[in-house]
């Protein structure tokens, strides 16, 4: 960068500050005009050279003239005296003044080709210097990568040259190593991401995605800049690249840890003797893969880096000829969980997300993906192409049952008392409510939605008549629709519309059972409806 202060140093030249402005802008060029509005064919960070031509002494448009250079960023405004003036024009120099643009005096004999060459010579000696300091940053870089040389090194070294933050990534959005600002530049940036990389530019350090280079910075890089960053991703790929053997033992370790996990065979110390040093989650999730046997094996042999790698095969027979399961266990973290998810869709498999838990507890979660694996096609995979891979989430799909598993531990003692004094704990005063309307949806009688397949209250009751006179008949249709006093094709609409109004199925047993228990809970806390409850 060449700095407006270094132009006037130039000896030969002879120019004069008279009029300073907002610090000592960078030079990028000149340009030599006599217009009076330069502003729309310029980049900003010019030396502009006038010898106003165009404009008298006295008149009003210089602080126009210094308006439209001000709007354009330009370092400063170079005048130059005895050819149409013998001075700068004052109000030349009050509008300067006025919008804090730099002004100086170019003396007769000095020509503007001159100030325009000494710039030529500035920005070239920046260039090779900058050069040079890429050069050395390289060699540096490359030294070390000849030795025992450690990520950490290698950002400090980067961020020393290029002035930048930077991260080393894992494969799942986990920072490996981080220089100190790089948080804190990512929080100025604005980011929502918790690994702090949305704002950032990332670089993939491997083919497959294990690792990754966030560079993070309130200015973009420079050329030197550039380069460096690029010497530095070949010197961490090198460093963090292995061989195939190599990674399929590991991933074999890792699958066999997670398997013991599943199977409380294992506990959280196992992540610390396979990767010293790296911190177990607090909370987990498991999900359920579910695609085809080519997709599901090209998943798990996606490079890996991180608590990415708590991948397990499926050990049960495959849902279906052609279709093949697994199983990961993921940090219960925004972050972590979307780059699981987005990693399972893009290798174009179905996802159940199990209940969160802690990692000892991780069976747990597992056996709650897989009570809702049956909501996942068996065919999707197999026969539709292009499609949008499905996931279903074990806790909101269910909201009732789930509320049920959280009472399950509790004290008999402690169940009276929450539903005396907690509200807002499962069993509280109109906490029935709030899940009965989760899963009526418009059916419900808490709800005031309109439109769709619920047209008015009257409309909603009969649905809720229909659903439950359904449910006393064991779901048999031709009895409900007797007991409704309606024709099959008209229960069968019915049927239509509460499934749309819901987005629940009749036919699958676990939706049947969310929808009799939240029929049930709203009979027992409606006024009226009591006696209706008992009868049923």
């Amino acid at each position: 960068m060449v700095a407006f202060s270094q132009l006037l140093a130039v000896p030969h030249l002879r120019l004069r500050l008279v009029q300073s402005g907002a610090g000592d802008p960078a030079i990028t060029w000149v340009s030599n005009t006599e217009l009076l509005d330069l502003g729309s064919y310029l980049e900003g960070g010019e030396i502009v050279l006038t010898t106003g031509l165009a404009l008298a002494p006295d008149d009003r448009r210089w602080r126009d003239f210094v308006a439209g250079l001000n709007r354009a960023r330009v370092a400063a405004i170079g005048f130059g005296v005895g050819v149409n003036h013998e001075r700068i024009p004052q109000p030349l120099v009050q509008a300067a003044s006025a919008y804090r643009v730099a002004l100086f005096e170019v003396p007769l004999p000095t020509p503007f080709i001159a100030v325009s060459k000494a710039v030529a010579e500035l920005l070239r000696a920046d260039e090779l210097g900058a050069a040079r300091g890429a050069l050395r940053a390289h060699q540096r870089l490359l030294e070390g990568a000849r030795g025992d040389q450690q990520p950490a090194e290698v950002l400090a070294s980067l961020a020393q040259a290029t002035g930048k933050h930077l991260a080393l990534l894992g494969s799942d959005g986990g920072a490996l190593a981080a220089t100190a600002g790089f948080a804190a530049a990512a929080r100025s940036a604005g980011t929502a991401d918790t690994a702090g990389t949305a704002e950032a530019e990332v670089i993939d350090l491997d083919a497959g995605g294990r690792f990754r280079l966030a560079v993070a910075g309130d200015s973009p890089l420079s050329p030197e800049g550039r380069s460096i960053v690029a010497a530095g991703a070949m010197v961490l790929g090198l460093a963090l690249g292995e061989n195939h053997a190599e990674n399929a033992r590991e991933r074999e370790r890792w699958e066999r840890l997670t398997a013991a996990l599943l199977a409380h065979r294992a506990d959280a110390h196992g992540i610390g003797i396979l990767a010293p040093g790296l911190a177990a989650p607090e909370r987990v999730r498991v999900l359920a893969l579910q695609g085809t046997a080519e997709d599901v094996a090209a998943w798990r042999r996606k490079p890996r880096s991180g608590l990415d790698r708590l991948v397990a095969p499926n050990e049960s027979p495959a849902p279906a000829a052609g279709l093949e399961r697994a199983w990961q266990i993921v940090a219960d973290t925004p972050g972590s969980l979307d780059a699981a998810l987005a990693a399972a869709a893009a290798a174009n498999l179905d996802a159940v997300v199990g209940r969160p838990s802690s990692l000892g507890d991780a069976p747990h979660s597992r056996r709650s993906a897989a009570s809702r694996l049956r909501a996942l096609s068996p065919t999707a995979p197999l026969y539709t192409a292009p499609r949008v891979p499905a996931v279903v989430w074990a806790d909101r799909d269910t909201p009732i049952l789930e509320a049920l598993l959280e009472l399950e531990g509790a004290a008999p003692e402690r169940l009276g008392a929450r539903a005396a004094d907690a509200p807002g704990s499962p069993g509280g005063p109109g906490d029935g409510a709030r899940m009965s309307r989760r899963v009526l949806g418009p059916l419900s009688e808490h709800s005031d939605a309109r439109g769709g397949p619920v047209e008015s209250a009257e409309d909603r009751a009969m649905l809720r008549e229909t659903l439950r006179a359904l449910f006393i008949a064991n779901g048999q249709r031709g009895p409900a629709a007797a007991a409704l006093g309606i024709h099959r094709n008209t229960l069968r609409d019915r049927v239509a519309r509460i499934e749309r109004a819901t987005s629940r199925s009749v036919n699958d047993p676990d939706d049947r059972a969310e929808l009799w228990l939240a029929l049930r809970i709203e009979d027992a806390e409606t006024p009226g409806d009591a006696d209706r409850a008992g009868r049923q």
